[in-house]
């Protein structure tokens, strides 16, 4: 007679059926979600059926597994909040209609700018980066990043969008730069 046996587990699907119940029960107690219990139940069970033979004592490792699974599940879903605080307090400062005309219009004409233009644009007027920063950021001069800005915004304007703030053409670090 085996080690599991002796427990009245003949098979691990009898360990399964005997243990799944209170498990699900307990994990709901803990979580305070019924499907959340019941998925994190099913792969403690699943964990400790593919370990079967290994286990000197399948009820506690199977708890302790569990256990382990809801709090890596918590501490997942606080990093989630904190990360979705970060992304909310920044998107809070620049407001954009992501429908409005002038926006799609905005998308559309960078879009289809090149690669490593697009790459300069973004970086410089959107995440507001130096011509420094830029240069740093994609592995180039900064005189190759004043270029691809000026043939960026060339292109911009050629394709119909107007771009007519001052010193656009010229970012204010670049004028000191060169």
């Amino acid at each position: 007679m085996t080690r599991h046996e002796q427990r009245g587990w003949a098979t691990p699907e009898a360990f399964c059926a005997d243990v799944r119940g209170p498990l699900v029960g307990t994990l709901e107690l803990y979580v305070g979600q019924r499907a959340t219990a019941e998925e994190l139940a099913q792969e403690a069970l699943v964990r400790a059926w593919q370990r079967w033979d290994q286990l000197e004592h399948p009820r506690a490792w199977t708890y302790r597994c569990a256990f382990n699974l809801a709090r890596s599940g918590f501490r997942r879903r606080q990093a989630e909040r904190r990360a979705n605080a970060r992304v909310s307090a920044m998107s809070s400062r620049v407001v954009v209609d992501p429908d409005a005309a002038d926006a799609v219009a905005v998308r559309r004409a960078v879009s289809s700018l090149s690669e490593r233009q697009r790459q300069v644009v973004l970086a410089r007027f959107y995440a507001q980066l130096t011509v420094a920063e830029t240069a740093d950021v994609m592995s180039c001069a900064e005189g190759t990043v004043k270029s691809l800005t000026s043939q960026a915004i060339g292109a911009l304007r050629r394709s119909g969008l107007a771009v007519d703030e001052p010193g656009l053409d010229q970012p204010s670090e670049v004028a000191t730069d060169a």
